[in-house]
């Protein structure tokens, strides 16, 4: 057998990449990263020329492994994955899930033997003062609290397959960052967003509605709400993805401003999800 090429970072390695590291944003700070690297220290991958791979669980109802980053020249994408893919069977998983791969990359994964789980368009828009002004109705909207998680979960696995479905460690994080926002009426949950702001720039993660609650104007109440939060933590922009023939989604997100950029990319993944079902459609938007 091969011997791998990538091994479990050492801590002098951990130390010179801890900035470039918290700097693309895949750990919040120092701190948290020798956290991650003490409890799973496969999580940090290095090889000798000091290209890196990031993992971590995908979903923790699935057994696959995903590469969260994978820094290395294109010529070496599939060496780099067939590697990584060992070190997932090492380590108990059954699959890989590769990071968002921009279209013009994707034959450098299938070379390595991955297939395209969903190709997504990206949308766009720009905030201007109007984002700032409430609408009717999104009082509907607030932040939410991790009493909310739970009811967060029950509509998130109406809405998703398992392959997308988060689970309550994600979202237990993303409400810790102020990330989320629920519409409730009579105290139910009837859908949520989450958005996250970094450097001028908001990316709308998820805006899902429960099934009974569509076309009622529920969605473009959360979206709304989600580009005035957006505006008011100084994002000038806002970025979203969704499949091109979700023709709900695209028409809400273009009724609010956004346009699609011609920006295109997929997840692939190699192996089995185990508990994963058939399909993998996504639906969870609304066609208000």
């Amino acid at each position: 057998m091969t011997a791998r090429r990538y091994a479990d970072a050492t801590t002098a390695q951990l130390e010179r990449l801890y900035r470039p590291l918290v700097a693309a944003r895949l750990f919040p700070d120092q701190a948290t990263l020798v956290a991650v690297h003490r409890t799973r220290p496969w999580a940090i991958q290095v090889n000798a020329r000091g290209d890196v791979a990031v993992l971590d669980r995908w979903r923790d109802h699935l057994d696959l492994l995903a590469i969260e980053a994978l820094w290395c020249p294109h010529r070496d994408l599939p060496a780099a994955v067939t590697d990584l893919h060992v070190c997932a069977t090492d380590h108990g998983f059954s699959g890989l899930v590769s990071p968002p791969v921009l279209e013009a990359d994707v034959p450098f994964y299938r070379a390595a033997g991955l297939t395209i789980r969903e190709m997504l368009e990206t949308l766009e828009t720009t905030l201007g003062p109007s984002a700032q002004t409430a609408e009717p109705g999104m009082s509907m909207v607030r932040a939410a609290s991790p009493t909310d998680i739970s009811a967060i979960l029950e509509v998130d696995a109406a809405c998703f397959t398992p392959f997308w479905r988060y689970d309550r460690r994600l979202l237990e994080r993303f409400c810790a960052a102020g990330g989320l926002a629920v519409a409730e009426h009579d105290g139910r949950c009837l859908g949520y967003t989450l958005v996250t702001v970094d450097r001028g720039t908001a990316v709308l993660g998820r805006l899902c509605v429960e099934p009974q609650s569509r076309r009622r104007g529920v969605g473009m109440h959360l979206l709304r709400s989600a580009l005035e939060r957006a505006c008011a933590a100084d994002a000038r922009h806002v970025t979203l993805s969704t499949q091109g023939d979700n023709a709900a989604a695209l028409s809400l997100y273009r009724a609010a401003g956004f346009r699609l950029t011609g920006r295109r990319y997929a997840f692939l993944t190699l192996g089995s999800d185990l508990k994963g079902g058939e399909g993998d459609r996504i639906d969870p938007f609304v066609g208000d």
